[in-house]
């Protein structure tokens, strides 16, 4: 799907990235990868960037991720083919399942950074870590991520 798609400003389309679940990817050094449902994100623009925030628990693998390995991300909003990798991502642990192969998942390599993209997704955005916070509200951790790169699927237009 990766032809099916264009890039765009990251602020196009901002409707469908607020209303909708995301998958986050995430990646070890090693290049292992994981998934997970993100249901609390963010634009918002810093230092005139525009950035993505993304909270994830400190339970969770993607956060051991986040803070241990690749210091980027990928945020993906899925089309309704591939809308049940949400319940997939969102219900096993990356620890002990390749979330991928069970969701049946495919990527598409990152442009501007290493990790990759998710195919069918009507958004996704390529973002590099450059802050994170502790809340002090919450069980969650905020990452806020540099977008470098977003795309639409032609589909969407």
């Amino acid at each position: 799907m990766s032809e099916n798609r264009i890039e765009i400003e990251p602020n196009e389309y901002t409707d469908h990235f607020i209303a909708n679940t995301a998958l986050i990817v995430s990646m070890r050094p090693d290049g292992e990868k994981n998934v997970m449902a993100l249901d609390w994100k963010k634009m918002e623009e810093i230092d005139g960037y525009p950035v993505i925030r993304a909270q994830v628990a400190y339970s969770r693998y993607t956060y051991e991720l986040l803070t241990k390995g690749i210091n980027e991300f990928t945020i993906n909003i899925p089309s309704n083919k591939i809308h049940n990798a949400i319940s997939i991502a969102g219900s096993y642990s990356g620890r002990d399942t390749d979330k991928f192969e069970r969701a049946g998942l495919e990527t598409i390599p990152g442009e501007k950074i290493q990790v990759p993209t998710l195919k069918d997704c009507i958004l996704n955005y390529e973002c590099r870590i450059i802050d994170t916070s502790k809340s002090n509200l919450s069980s969650h951790h905020y990452f806020y991520g540099k977008i470098l790169k977003a795309f639409v699927s032609k589909e969407l237009i």
